[in-house]
């Protein structure tokens, strides 16, 4: 698949970070671009090894050589793009080895923030985690995958803040971002999508329960899929 082809569909939805109260005009330039090829990454309209051509990041976003190549930065520290000298910037593909230590590492960091969660938990996280999950139920029922996407880093960011340390969730946050590039199998699946919905519910459950293994259950388990469905297809393939 060409690369101009890929990523001609443009508008961006809301993200679920701190420019999430900017609308896409008043956003500068450099996050749009990169919240742009972050959607295209996570939602399988880019490939892993697939080339991000400068030129054509250039004519989507109206901008600068300088300002596209500051966006492939970020997106290359990231962990979605790598650049290879003399060749150019290709979307991330992780050998089933990065797959393993990654997710070993999302498993330990989400488990502790887990354990550190106050139970009771606070009404406000458990009425702010139901309003996230309604949207994100309603964005599954209209088939709208890039809000599904949004709303699901927005209920895991909000989950994990609950833990009240800030280096702890930031740290799973940057984590759960190198993983955009192994997730995309399973991000417009609507099996998939309906798994995780479910699971996100059942955590809310706990946390009303005060029902912290289960809770620990819930974490571990909803991060296995996406681990094992990109591990089963390069397995077939050889590759990714």
């Amino acid at each position: 698949m060409s690369s101009t082809r890929a990523i001609a569909d443009g508008a961006v939805a809301k993200p679920g970070n701190a420019a999430s109260s900017r609308t896409n005009g008043e956003m500068p330039i450099v996050d749009r671009i990169v919240l742009a090829i972050e959607e295209d990454v996570v939602l399988n309209r880019l490939h892993p090894r697939e080339r991000l051509v400068e030129e054509d990041l250039m004519q989507r976003f109206d901008s600068k050589r300088h300002i596209v190549r500051q966006a492939l930065f970020q997106l290359e520290n990231a962990g979605l793009v790598e650049r290879i000298k003399n060749r150019g910037a290709f979307v991330r593909s992780y050998t089933p080895e990065e797959v393993e230590s990654i997710y070993a590492m999302r498993e330990l960091l989400e488990s502790e923030a887990a354990r550190q969660i106050p139970l009771p938990a606070p009404e406000s996280l458990l009425e702010s985690l139901r309003s996230i999950q309604q949207h994100h139920g309603r964005a599954i029922v209209e088939g709208d995958w890039r809000s599904v996407f949004r709303h699901n880093i927005t209920f895991h960011r909000t989950l994990f803040a609950a833990c009240g340390n800030a280096y702890l969730s930031d740290t799973i946050n940057d984590f759960a971002q190198k993983a955009h590039a192994i997730r995309f199998i399973g991000t417009t699946d609507r099996d998939s999508i309906m798994l995780a919905r479910d699971e996100h519910l059942a955590m809310i459950d706990a946390l009303e329960r005060q029902d912290r293994e289960t809770l620990l259950a819930l974490c571990y388990q909803h991060l296995q899929p996406s681990k094992e469905r990109y591990l089963r297809l390069y397995q077939m393939r050889g590759t990714l």
